[in-house]
């Protein structure tokens, strides 16, 4: 069966976008897990989660909070023996892992 021009251009549009997508998802992917020197507390809320990012590491580290189905947190810089709490407000979002960033 032969495929019409126009149902061409349109297989190669939605390939084309869809390999974009993957190309856009594959950094986020690729960030590494934070060190287990970085301490994470998490506690559920009723309107979301808190995580305190406590620092034990030798020296400063910078960390985000992936939350999936909704907006990572931002990048983090953090000296050592600091501590950092990141607030997530609403339905959609869990805690999936901290990461370096």
């Amino acid at each position: 069966m032969r495929m019409s021009r126009r149902a061409a251009q349109a297989a190669v549009t939605a390939a084309a976008l869809g390999g974009s997508l993957i190309i856009s998802a594959t950094p986020a992917a690729a960030a590494t897990t934070a060190p287990s020197c970085i301490g994470r507390m998490v506690t559920q809320t009723t309107d979301g989660f808190d995580v305190l990012l406590t620092n034990k590491c030798s020296g400063t580290r910078a960390v985000k909070v992936v939350v999936s189905l909704a907006p990572d947190s931002p990048c983090y810089v953090m000296s050592k023996g600091t501590s950092h709490l990141y607030v997530y407000h609403g339905i959609l979002g869990n805690y999936e892992r901290t990461v370096n960033c």
